[in-house]
């Protein structure tokens, strides 16, 4: 039986895992318009997310080939508070520049971020490993967590608006005057926006604690816990033996057989017993094709289309970016939750919404290559800007949906779900370490994104 207060405590532990880092994308319209990296930010700060994520990927090796255990409670808490801090401390300091490398920085923001990313990206180790303890049921509940680490910052954003640029003229050192773009305010500012992140964080630490210490009984038995990782292949034959009719002995639903769990194929012998052969080629094959899926769906999600979203959308409008930011951040929420409902096992339609999503990622990146002309800037703003936001919004909820679909699957088809879900985890950092270190010379170094003056019409 599922506890309400338990099942609303984990909703709120879940929306802490990645909401300081989607605070700071969807704010990225107002940091780029006022911080000096400008439309290169978001690949900046993708390197130092995923630098952070190293960190944790070492911590990974460790754990699984050292046997080094940690308490996984006062660690998760620890890292609450401490990604609590540093929303704070970014609401007070976010603008602070500095001179390095003989360019400015936003020193402040880039420290802070990486900070922020070793508590979020420890989440995929540490949070949904301790989930395993749970009764399946709560699993959705963390899920739908996480979606609102997306929505809830793009709810705030959505309020504050994105202001505008004011084109003024701006007396060079020559003599020559020049219009200067200069961002107007939005209803409320970056340290307001930051400091209701700091609350919601704080909130979400405080639900953890009592999760943990009060809710002891939302946690499966042990003694069951302990069953179905060490007996796996006992748990499947009692589902195939409530599969089967008693008029017509070894007869298995289809949908019903775990395609992870296909290792084990029900054979009927002449005196009637079932008796279960091991196929390991076709669990293995179907079980790497998952992950394969999941990294390069993290990968787009993670890094690709944030480092270059800027360089598609800022070139139509500020507006474009805005509604691109937040409505992607807002269709995570459904698409998280779809998988309740719609639950397809075929690999091959997993296959086909894995390309449709990387289609609309291609297209992406095109509207980026074209900047600072994309496709119907001059001729059909309306309908670039149209273009450029549906992308994004159908990337994104894609990727959402993959993730929470495809992390669901081998949650529930593997015998050792802590595990499982581990390995889900560490490949969704891969993922987004291949990627940025891929976009970030692509924007920095190579420079085949280009930014539009906004004062140019």
């Amino acid at each position: 039986m599922v506890n309400v207060t338990a099942f609303l405590l984990v909703i709120m532990f879940g929306s802490s895992t990645w909401l300081t880092i989607n605070a700071i994308w969807v704010e990225l319209s107002l940091y780029t318009s006022r911080l000096p990296e400008g439309w290169s930010l978001p690949s900046y700060l993708s390197l130092i997310i995923q630098a952070a994520c190293l960190l944790t990927l070492i911590y990974s090796v460790g754990h699984r080939y050292t046997r080094f255990n940690t308490n996984k409670a006062p660690l998760i808490l620890s890292l609450l508070i401490f990604g609590s801090i540093c929303m704070l401390l970014l609401a007070l300091f976010w603008q602070e520049t500095f001179w390095l490398f003989n360019s400015e920085h936003s020193v402040a923001l880039i420290s802070l971020t990486f900070c922020m990313a070793l508590v979020c990206a420890s989440s995929n180790l540490f949070f949904m490993p301790y989930m395993a303890d749970f009764h399946n049921s709560y699993m959705s509940a963390y899920f739908l967590g996480m979606s609102f680490s997306s929505f809830i910052p793009s709810l705030f954003k959505l309020v504050q608006g994105v202001g505008k640029y004011n084109c003024v003229e701006h007396l060079l050192p020559n003599g020559t005057l020049q219009l200067k773009a200069i961002p107007t305010e939005p209803l409320f500012s970056i340290k307001i926006y930051n400091s209701l992140i700091f609350v919601w964080m704080s909130v979400a630490t405080l639900a953890f604690a009592i999760l943990h210490w009060k809710f002891e009984h939302a946690k499966e038995n042990k003694k069951v816990k302990e069953t179905k990782q060490i007996v796996g292949e006992n748990a499947f034959a009692e589902v195939v033996r409530e599969q089967i009719d008693e008029n017509n002995v070894g007869v298995v639903v289809a949908d019903e057989q775990s395609p992870l769990n296909s290792n084990n194929n029900v054979v009927k012998e002449n005196n009637g017993i079932i008796k279960l052969q091991n196929n390991n080629n076709g669990r293995g094959m179907r079980y790497w094709m998952l992950i394969l899926m999941l990294t390069l769906i993290s990968a787009q999600m993670n890094t690709i289309i944030p480092s270059i979203q800027s360089y598609a959308t800022l070139a139509y409008s500020m507006i474009t970016y805005h509604l691109a930011l937040t409505l992607s951040n807002i269709s995570h929420p459904p698409a998280n939750f779809l998988p309740i409902w719609c639950k397809p096992r075929s690999l091959s339609i997993i296959f086909i919404l894995t390309f449709i999503c990387t289609a609309s990622t291609i297209f992406i990146f095109i509207l980026a290559l074209q900047s600072p002309e994309p496709m119907l800037r001059n001729s059909f703003p309306f309908m670039g800007s149209l273009l450029s936001v549906s992308a994004s919004v159908l990337a994104g909820f894609l990727c959402s949906y993959l993730r929470t679909l495809i992390t669901g699957l081998v949650r529930s088809e593997q015998a050792n779900s802590e595990k499982a879900l581990f390995w889900c985890g560490f490949f969704m950092q891969i993922g987004s370490v291949i990627g940025a270190c891929a976009m970030f010379p692509l924007v920095n170094y190579y420079n085949i994104f280009k930014k539009r003056d906004p004062c140019i019409f």
